[in-house]
């Protein structure tokens, strides 16, 4: 699995706040205010109540998300290159894909 140098980078550090899963997608809120939104093809898994972003890696349809300390979350993509979306506390977009 290939790693998400650019999602990686953004999201490297920060401090998991929430999870909201609802159908077809998942949301991750941070500490500083951001939040990672993912489509999603199937049910997301649970999540870890804490942790600390370390790095996304994706291949195709597939995502992971490694946590700090040592989680892994796998996710089915709803729609590869156009499922994940990153905005900072403002609302700003700063990933898209």
């Amino acid at each position: 699995m290939a790693l998400n140098r650019k999602l990686s980078a953004l999201v490297q550090k920060r401090e998991l706040a929430k999870s909201e899963a609802t159908p077809g997608q998942l949301s991750l809120s941070f500490t500083d205010g951001s939040q990672l939104l993912i489509r999603l093809a199937s049910a997301a898994p649970p999540m870890p109540g804490k942790g600390t972003m370390e790095k996304v890696l994706e291949t195709g349809s597939r995502l992971v998300l490694v946590l700090e300390p040592e989680s892994r979350i796998e996710l089915a993509l709803a729609d590869p290159g156009a499922s994940i979306s990153l905005r900072d506390a403002q609302g700003t977009v700063e990933y898209l894909g």
